[in-house]
């Protein structure tokens, strides 16, 4: 019986460490084991990547290119900083600040890596990196706007061609 009152607590983040003032937080941003099994998830059906994103990576941006049918030019303007299920809100950075806790210094590792929050994948995510299921429009700052980013980013600047959802399967649907 405790076992699955713990579980419902869990699924109703009100665990103790899934709250903040009042606000519930994504389980994955306070286990690392879970944020890591759905990052492992995004990476082998969504080939999430590229794994150091300060390097060329040219065969990653090369095969990305092929599955969005795009130059590797637009494929690398395809990044999860700037994908619609990538939430960057106070309240999600807050939740992640507080998975990451006080061993290391929360804030500084958000803005280093610009952590956000994948809300297809549900995992801590770079903003650097991209994966087959990038949505045009975002980040998702939490404002209930329509997800558009505060950056003045003009339409020279967005990929010609863009493939909003694609999990699994190849680039003709294999």
């Amino acid at each position: 019986m405790a076992t699955l009152q713990r579980t419902m607590a869990q699924a109703m983040d009100k665990e103790a460490g899934y709250q903040d003032s009042g606000a519930s937080c994504p389980a994955p941003t306070q286990d690392i084991t879970l944020n890591l099994k759905n990052r492992a998830k995004a990476i082998t059906s969504a080939k999430y990547g590229p794994e150091n994103p300060n390097l060329p990576n040219d065969n990653y941006w090369t095969r990305m290119a092929d599955e969005w049918d795009v130059s590797i030019e637009d494929a690398k303007k395809s990044r999860c900083g700037n994908c619609a299920a990538f939430n960057v809100s106070d309240k999600l950075k807050q939740c992640i600040a507080d998975g990451i806790g006080n061993d290391a210094d929360p804030w500084g590792t958000i803005k280093l890596a610009d952590l956000g929050y994948c809300e297809i994948f549900d995992f801590k995510c770079a903003g650097s990196r991209t994966c087959l299921s990038w949505i045009v429009g975002g980040p998702n700052e939490g404002d209930g706007g329509d997800g558009e980013s505060s950056d003045s980013e003009s339409e020279d600047d967005m990929p010609d061609s863009l493939l909003t959802i694609n999990i699994g399967g190849g680039k003709n649907g294999d």
